[in-house]
């Protein structure tokens, strides 16, 4: 009786040692597939701190960029001199 007893968890502890070495296989599987899922995500880190860079350095000539009042009130200003010293020329030859 014992010895049908111990066959029979025998048996069932071999069914075990199978299912865990085939968990252990999986396990590798799942370590090898997340090792490669963190290099591809330092990949894609890298590349998005390169197009932050890349935006921010557009960003800041956007802001250099004079804005349609500004050139408009150069230009304004620049005709203003331009017929200032064009009176005063007229002026000083003119007797």
């Amino acid at each position: 009786m014992i010895e049908a007893r111990v066959a029979a968890l025998e048996e069932r502890v071999g069914r075990i040692e199978i299912k865990i070495d085939r968990i252990d296989e999986a396990l590798r599987r799942v370590e090898i597939a997340l090792k490669e899922i963190a290099s591809d995500n330092k990949d894609l880190r890298k590349g998005l701190s390169e197009l932050a860079i890349k935006v921010a350095s557009i960003e800041g000539q956007l802001k250099n960029i004079p804005t349609v009042l500004q050139l408009i009130l150069a230009l304004i200003s620049t005709w203003s001199a331009g017929t200032a010293i064009v009176f005063a020329l007229l002026k000083a030859t003119h007797p």
